[in-house]
């Protein structure tokens, strides 16, 4: 039985290997079984990424880390601004 978070991972980004990429490790098909902790906090940081960290899967007391579960959501307005006005000018 696969980890719902590597069928989630698999289903994001299509192949284990563009995970791998993703996350700058070699393999990720050894996550099959159990994808490690600290690919669950970027997954659950990741707002592309539908998945909530569950630190009691991970053998975390929930109490004792005293976090705050809430997923992030994608912005809605990604355009990066500047308020250098020449920059415009010399592209244009």
């Amino acid at each position: 039985m696969n980890d719902p978070l590597f069928d989630i991972l698999k289903s994001t980004f299509g192949t284990e290997i563009a995970i791998a990429r993703f996350f700058g490790t070699v393999r990720a098909a050894h996550w099959k079984h159990h994808v490690p902790e600290n690919i669950a906090l970027l997954c659950h940081l990741i707002p592309d990424i539908p998945y909530t960290f569950d630190p009691i899967r991970y053998g975390r007391d929930v109490k004792g880390l005293k976090l705050v579960l809430v997923k992030p959501h994608p912005t809605t307005n990604p355009e990066v601004t500047t308020n250098d006005q020449d920059v415009y000018s010399k592209a244009a």
